[in-house]
């Protein structure tokens, strides 16, 4: 699996369209009253009196410092610094932005707004509050106006979008230009952070069209970063919006990649694909059915399995699947185990967070054998990574149970073994049988 050469993607859709599509508007309206008042009072204070007659509308205070600055040669303009919207009697600002630049052409000056059109739009350091945001989307009447043309495209620079326990920061969106019955050319690049966890993406976003977009594509690069290592990785993503009730549904979605896990001396190049259906709704997101292949040589295994994924504050995984054969890397099972060529059918479990610290709830079968327990992956990476210079036995906590063994000569029956690492495993999700 070959990912396309990177290139920059959309962070999610925010709920309904229309709150955009009105502060367009006003910041419209503002900019054709502003030209008409400024050869009456100075361009801030005409400024604020028409803030002050619009806010009722909004159900938003804004407010502003600085310098207004106009340009009227050319495509008019207004940028306004220090730029700052609340709800009326929130403390925490629902937007917050260093300078906020409006290009108009003349047509939808002289239209009043009734003609919308916009030259382009710039937002330097704008700062979303997420929580705020959804409960103003949710104060605001029903309905949604005609999606205006930005010729020129928008532009932004050092965003940043915080939410309950992650945020995204030092977003950069680049929008050539937007129209709604024409298809969507985008790049993003930021980094989503959760608590010890850092995502950094650089990503190219295409849809068939802005308004009603059916067919998703993204291609570029991202890295998950944890305390102990650096997974990076070229993607290339493809999806299907379906009709839902509520939320957002993309069936069949589809995701390739060629990826890299770097820990210390650990270098580890695995290709990874992942293909099923995706819903967010409410904060949650589940990918439920989900097919997940790996392909690789060395210690990472070759595998495929099917299940769910749920990411809601925790991450949760519920795969089913099996090994086609035992990885040479690792160290070599004792006869019979060894001699056979059948896949080994396994069941794995995880709640816990994304970086994986958590054990793992793990099943396995093969050729008479079976393992019962959990393991951490940090764990079972370092301990194969010290290859015969480790300790023989893996750091597993569970049972192991064998019909037979065969060891230097030596045939043992109805073998059972109990692993304990010394450490404590807590609370680790129960897998099922692992299916033969």
């Amino acid at each position: 699996m070959n990912a396309a050469d990177p290139a920059p993607a959309p962070a999610p859709a925010l709920p309904r369209r229309r709150w955009w599509r009105l502060l367009l508007v006003v910041l419209a309206c503002l900019l054709v009253a502003a030209l008409a008042v400024r050869v009456l009072l100075p361009p801030e204070r005409a400024l604020r009196l028409i803030l002050s007659s619009l806010e009722p509308t909004l159900g938003l205070r804004i407010e502003f410092d600085g310098k207004v600055d106009y340009r009227l040669r050319g495509t008019p303009q207004l940028v306004v610094r220090d730029v700052t919207a609340r709800m009326p009697g929130e403390s925490t600002p629902l937007l917050r932005a260093e300078r906020a630049l409006l290009s108009l052409p003349w047509k939808t000056i002289r239209s009043r707004g009734r003609d919308l059109e916009i030259g382009r739009v710039e937002l330097d350091a704008p700062h979303v509050h997420l929580p705020t945001l959804l409960r103003w989307l949710d104060a605001r009447p029903p309905g949604d106006g005609k999606l205006p043309a930005f010729t020129n495209g928008l532009r932004v620079v050092r965003g940043r979008i915080d939410a309950d326990g992650w945020h995204v920061d030092d977003i950069d969106l680049d929008l050539p230009s937007l129209h709604a019955d024409r298809p969507l050319d985008a790049r993003i690049a930021g980094t989503a952070v959760t608590d010890a966890l850092r995502v950094p993406f650089r990503l190219r976003v295409r849809s068939d069209r802005v308004v009603d977009a059916r067919e998703f594509g993204a291609v570029g690069t991202l890295s998950v970063e944890t305390g102990d290592g650096r997974l990076q990785a070229t993607v290339q993503a493809d999806a299907t919006r379906a009709d839902t009730a509520s939320g957002l549904r993309l069936s069949p979605l589809r995701i390739a990649g060629d990826a890299r896990w770097r820990s210390g001396d650990t270098d580890l190049p695995f290709a990874l694909g992942l293909h099923g259906d995706l819903t967010v709704d409410g904060g949650v997101v589940r990918v439920a059915p989900a097919g997940i292949a790996v392909r690789a040589d060395g210690v990472v295994p070759t595998l495929a399995a099917g299940g769910a994924i749920v990411f809601d504050r925790q991450l949760v995984l519920a795969l089913d699947g099996q090994l086609p054969h035992w990885p040479e890397a690792w160290p070599a099972l004792p006869s019979p185990l060894g001699d056979s060529d059948a896949p080994l059918p396994f069941a794995l479990r995880y709640a816990g967070p994304p970086t994986f610290d958590a054990p793992i709830g793990l099943k396995l079968s093969h050729a008479g054998a079976s393992f019962d327990g959990s393991a951490r992956i940090a764990d079972l990476v370092a301990w194969l990574d010290t290859g015969e210079d480790g300790s023989p036995l893996p750091p597993l906590r569970g049972t192991l149970r064998a019909e037979r063994i065969e060891m230097s000569g030596v045939r043992l029956e109805g073998i059972e073994i109990e692993f304990d690492d010394g450490g404590d495993d807590g609370d680790v999700p129960a897998a099922p049988a692992a299916r033969p």
